[in-house]
């Protein structure tokens, strides 16, 4: 049985859905992005808020937070082949 609180779940889902926002509203690097600077700003403040609300909570309940998020260097989508010089 799940034993994750109510405010857990909530914060997880608010986590995960702004992030996916930010995922999904990505543009390139010099272009104009769609949501507005304070948008960003208060997404960003969001975030850094739930952070801090899930550390608490797991401090209370003696949970260690110290799993990191798997970036895509972590498994390499290339291999690598020797090649000899020809004669």
């Amino acid at each position: 049985m799940n034993s994750e609180t109510k405010e857990a779940k909530i914060l997880r889902e608010m986590r995960l859905i702004l992030t996916e926002i930010a995922r999904e509203t990505a543009v390139r690097r010099g272009s104009q992005h769609i949501l507005s600077i304070e948008t960003i700003a208060r997404m960003r403040d969001c975030l850094g808020l739930i952070s801090d609300r899930e550390k608490e909570l797991n401090e209370s309940l003696g949970i260690e937070m110290n799993s990191r998020p798997k970036l895509g260097a972590d498994k390499p989508n290339t291999v690598r082949v020797k090649l000899r010089e020809i004669k």
